[in-house]
């Protein structure tokens, strides 16, 4: 997994987030290994964490702070690995559970991430990181009343915290309610002026409003903060397109579904081009990938219609200026296409054996 999609998780990771184990031994381990001198030095940290491993198998803290480390580092299922070994070791330590958590989401599994997070919250486990962590996995399922319950949780533990201003932007701007969503997304980088998701955001939001010279200075900084994220791409295609520079948006377009081929609105507009120059055959691959997206759209079921026709795929243009009348009934022009598909396609072939027979006689 590239480093890029765990940016927002490293400012939820800290290493002092994992308590150690009861008794001498953790204490032991503690003054040989001494991690607080080696915590900006993730190699350092792992030898050292390594070394304490080899002397203290059971020490589920030490292996905790291991997967935090190499979750860090990009190393997503040898951090997977070590969460596990941290939770069977600390029997349930809600604060091994949280790294756990963490590790899984970083992997996409957001599913499995979620329950343990809730049982490190009910294992008295309070950390604004874990009720950011909550608000963001309850965004992505669409629970934004949930999730602002959690991001409100986090704020009066951290009243400053970037991460809960920015994912409570994202609910707020999921909900409609863009105005807030500014606000906060601007708190967020008054903490971390780095913070290249909250600029991305901004960027996104003023380019829709057709704020165009607003948003640039937003679009400018997020790509030098990250140069391959397509959703910066596609902004920047939207700007290009909307001050009339085809040819950029065009590549701006390209460029962000080589970067993340689900993005629809780029492979929306890449089709719509492609199809308005005669490049029907590539109007297609992008305009077929988005149908899930746009099914309901009547200029985007006319062009997809019209592409199938002109590509010789008649029934498939019948069924979709079917469905195209379908989701607007006034629309007479699908109606005239059905007719003349309907004709193509029932009209006698003409007899290939009677044709060679007549040229024989001539």
């Amino acid at each position: 997994m590239p480093l890029k999609r765990l940016s927002l998780l490293w400012g939820l990771v800290l290493l002092t987030s994992v308590s150690a184990c009861d008794g001498e031994e953790a204490n032991r381990e503690e003054r040989m290994v001494n991690l607080s001198e080696v915590k900006d030095d993730e190699d350092a940290q792992l030898k050292n964490l390594n070394a304490a491993i080899e002397q203290s198998r059971r020490d589920g803290s030490l292996y905790a702070r291991r997967a935090v480390v190499l979750l860090r580092k990009g190393e997503l299922e040898k951090a997977l690995s070590d969460a596990n070994e941290a939770v069977n070791l600390t029997k349930n330590e809600p604060s091994t559970l949280f790294v756990k958590a963490q590790v899984l989401r970083a992997l996409n599994r957001q599913e499995e991430a979620l329950p343990l997070a809730l049982q490190a919250e009910r294992n008295s486990y309070q950390s604004s990181s874990l009720y950011v962590l909550l608000g963001e996995l309850y965004l992505q399922r669409k629970e934004y009343k949930q999730a602002k319950v959690y991001l409100d949780k986090a704020q009066k533990l951290s009243p400053t915290d970037a991460y809960a201003f920015y994912y409570k932007g994202r609910v707020q701007e999921a909900t409609g309610d863009t105005a807030r969503a500014v606000r906060n997304y601007k708190l967020a980088l008054e903490q971390l002026p780095d913070f290249m998701q909250p600029q991305r955001e901004l960027a996104g939001i003023l380019v829709n409003r057709g704020d165009y010279d607003a948003a640039r200075p937003y679009l400018n900084a997020a790509q030098k903060l990250d140069a391959k994220d397509a959703r910066l791409w596609y902004y920047k295609g939207l700007l290009y397109q909307a001050t009339q520079k085809q040819d950029s948006a065009m590549l701006s377009f390209n460029r962000a579904v080589a970067l993340n081929d689900t993005l629809y609105g780029a492979h929306y507009r890449l089709g719509m081009a492609a199809y308005l120059q005669g490049r029907t055959d590539t109007a297609l691959v992008h305009l077929e990938k988005v149908y899930p997206k746009y099914e309901q759209e009547v200029k985007y079921l006319s062009t997809l219609a019209g592409a199938y026709e002109r590509t010789g795929r008649n029934i498939k243009a019948l069924q979709t200026y079917q469905q195209l009348v379908e989701v607007e009934p006034r629309y007479t022009y699908g109606y005239q296409a059905i007719s003349r598909l309907k004709y193509k396609l029932t009209r006698p072939m003409p007899d290939s054996t009677a044709v060679r027979r007549e040229m024989l006689e001539q």
